[in-house]
């Protein structure tokens, strides 16, 4: 993958989206907030605009304004927004539904909850030819399958009748694609279509929108917290704060001399190798103060584990085979310690963090902690060991009751595992938590869908905390978050690891944090561990042949220095 891809064989000319003076407001009851203030910028025909700022600070609704999506509760107050010569603000939602799928289309960020769970993807695709293109079915069916080859789907004919929940996150998202390039939009909105993936298939899936972008002539805004992704893909970068733009200019300005204060602090937030040891953020405070020791019973010992998922076929369902996700796994958690464990999507990283925990049973092999099997123990025995074995998911809203207000949620296992009987301790003990973590006190009192996708990841970890576990298994746990609250996260984890001794399993396809934040690597491969070692020896000088094809994968961005006068 070339440095920049953004600017490969294009042709930018005239602006194809003007936004002028923007603002867009929540009304709640009495209760006004403005979260997109007098947003203006302009996406030329055939280029990459790319929206860069923290969870929260507007770019997802400035999208949906765009789009005329917002939520109920939301509407745009003053401005403007023009597609060419349109004023999409004035026409009518009848007029809006034509423009969506063929003027503007938009891949969004959580493809899981996008996608229809209950239609196949392929008449997920077609209804949206049927609906602007007014093909027939057998023509949108037919259409569909060249838009799966199209998306570098590997098997179009079986992909097609299959549902989401079938796929691998890298192919959610190129079916979101699919779709939404069904009608050759004129623009392309992507609100952060990478952030779950690994970087083997985020690699790919860049190549592939840049390769769609010269094919189809659009021009695509770009919403996304990951700087190295900008780089490769941005022609102009605007970088949102509180609902305002503070900064904008062209790539190669931004990313050799920042002119915002804000700028230069997402720049800092960046983990690196070089950074180890120290906090990411100059207010956090990481100093170790207990003494880890590391005795045989404090390490958590995994023993050749497999975990086999039988394939079943027929009227009775008999088994034909057996699908190895976890084949053979071996590793050690020493007390205090972060064991990063990093592989493409399908390699089986979360399905190895579930076995320990037997989320998942495992098919054979030993997972030992405090002297107890934990493969093989009791139910009793098992739920006691919930306090001390934690996980965080890498989906933060499918793991979270949305009918549960937020306060609820994270006192859920205190009083399912009796930690803190007394409920005001129970009560007190969750505003310390979110507090911690970097939410307000009155998050206590809304529910999950009223966040961001960043700080519902906040809450998740809030409530894996709330148990005072002694290891946590983090499945992804900052995919979601942009760079400054990343690294306010991986402050907090830093800390919590120094003061408390906690040791973590951190499944991650983000080598920087990597290279930041784990003790040891391991990288998997088809449901092996095929290399493994201290962080600074396997990241600087892999073995495998794998390892050095993922390092290869990862975007290459070189903060820019400040020079003070």
């Amino acid at each position: 993958m070339t440095e920049n891809i953004s600017t490969l064989g294009k042709q930018i000319t005239s602006p194809l989206l003007r936004i002028e003076n923007l603002t867009t407001v929540f009304e709640t009851g009495s209760r006004k907030v403005t979260v997109v203030d007098g947003v203006s910028f302009e996406v030329n025909e055939g280029e990459t605009f790319a929206l860069v700022g923290e969870s929260g600070s507007g770019k997802s609704i400035t999208a949906l304004s765009t789009i005329r999506l917002l939520p109920e509760a939301a509407r745009v107050t003053t401005g403007s927004i023009y597609l060419g010569n349109q004023d999409l603000l004035s026409l009518p939602e009848r007029d809006m539904r034509n423009i969506r799928g063929s003027g503007i289309s938009m891949i969004f960020q959580e493809p899981m909850t996008s996608l229809n769970p209950v239609t196949k993807v392929g008449k997920q695709i077609a209804e949206v030819l049927i609906r602007h293109k007014g093909m027939s079915k057998l023509q949108a069916r037919q259409r569909a399958l060249d838009l799966l080859d199209a998306v570098n789907i590997k098997n179009p004919a079986h992909t097609i009748d299959t549902y989401a929940h079938e796929l691998s996150g890298g192919m959610k998202q190129r079916v979101m694609i699919a779709i939404a390039l069904a009608c050759e939009p004129k623009l392309l909105i992507a609100d952060e279509p990478t952030t779950a993936l690994d970087v083997t298939i985020q690699a790919r899936v860049l190549d592939l929108i840049n390769e769609l972008q010269q094919k189809f002539k659009m021009a695509i805004l770009f919403i996304t917290h990951d700087l190295g992704v900008v780089k490769q893909v941005a022609d102009h970068v605007a970088v949102m704060k509180q609902g305002r733009i503070v900064e904008q200019s062209t790539n190669e300005v931004f990313f050799s001399n920042p002119q915002h204060d804000y700028s230069w602090e997402l720049f800092a937030a960046l983990p690196a190798m070089e950074k180890r040891g120290k906090p990411l953020l100059a207010a956090s405070v990481v100093e170790k103060v207990v003494d880890q020791k590391n005795t045989d019973k404090d390490t958590l010992r995994v023993k050749d584990l497999k975990v086999h998922f039988p394939i079943k076929k027929g009227i009775l369902k008999r088994t034909v085979g057996h699908v190895k996700a976890v084949d053979g796994v071996s590793l050690e958690i020493p007390p205090g310690k972060t064991v990063a464990l990093v592989g493409e999507s399908g390699s089986g990283k979360t399905t190895v963090g579930k076995g320990i925990l037997r989320l998942v049973q495992p098919t054979s092999g030993e997972v030992t902690y405090l002297d107890l099997p934990i493969h093989e123990i009791g139910k009793q025995d098992l739920l006691e060991q919930r306090t001390n074995l934690q996980i965080v998911f890498q989906d933060p809203y499918s793991s979270m009751n949305p009918r549960m207000l937020v306060g609820d949620i994270i006192e859920e296992g205190m009083k399912a595992l009796n930690v803190l009987k007394d409920t005001q301790a129970r009560k007190a003990r969750v505003l310390e938590l979110l507090e911690q973590v970097g939410l307000s006190k009155d998050a206590h009192l809304r529910y999950p869908h009223e966040f961001s996708g960043g700080q519902r990841q906040r809450i998740c970890i809030a409530r894996a905390l709330a148990v005072n576990p002694k290891i946590i298994i983090c499945d992804e746990p900052t995919s979601a978050l942009d760079v400054s609250v990343q690294a306010q996260i991986l402050d907090l984890l830093n800390e919590l690891q120094a003061r408390l001794g906690i040791s973590y399993l951190f499944i991650t396809h983000n080598m920087s944090v990597v290279a930041y934040f784990a003790d040891r690597v391991a990288v998997m491969y088809q449901g092996k561990i095929v290399e493994e070692g201290e962080v600074e020896q396997v990241l600087t000088d892999p073995q495998h042949e794998y390892t050095k094809k993922l390092l290869a994968a990862v975007p290459k961005l070189v903060p820019p220095e400040r020079i003070l006068a």
